[in-house]
């Protein structure tokens, strides 16, 4: 017996799996700002007429608009069905820790100027992000680096 969740019938090879559901396209497509049929045939292994008549459905469906030769982006309605679904919230969320994140780690400012993430045996002469690049600016503009 199919699974009927992740295949789907093709009346001329039978059964397929489902490479890929509608959200997850959408959400590629949001990530990547603009996309063509090649950007889904490398990401979700779709032949390229199969990704062609992807982004032709939910062009139909009014998710995506081409707004130049090959190049697919969101329209309104593809932000409101990531919105109800929660994959704004996850990735704005994500955008948020990433940069907290970045900012509490601790660096290390080596000969070059080259600000690296610190080791073990350097924490005492570690900095955050932000004074790091305050130090090098100023060590650059007094010609010490």
């Amino acid at each position: 017996m199919v699974n009927h969740k992740h295949w789907h019938y093709d009346r001329d090879h039978g059964w397929q799996p489902i490479k890929a559901r509608k959200i997850q396209v959408l959400e590629f497509i949001y990530d990547r700002k603009v996309v063509t049929s090649y950007d889904l045939m490398n990401r979700f292994g779709y032949t390229y007429s199969s990704s062609r008549c992807r982004l032709s459905q939910l062009r139909k469906e009014g998710f995506i608009a081409n707004f130049d030769r090959g190049q697919w982006c969101l329209t309104e309605k593809a932000y409101k069905k990531l919105r109800y679904h929660g994959i704004l919230k996850r990735k704005q969320a994500e955008r948020l820790k990433r940069a907290r994140w970045a900012e509490r780690r601790i660096f290390f400012i080596d000969v070059g100027g080259k600000i690296r993430v610190a080791r073990d045996n350097e924490l005492q002469n570690a900095v955050t992000v932000g004074e790091a690049k305050r130090l090098v600016t100023q060590l650059r503009r007094e010609g010490l680096i």
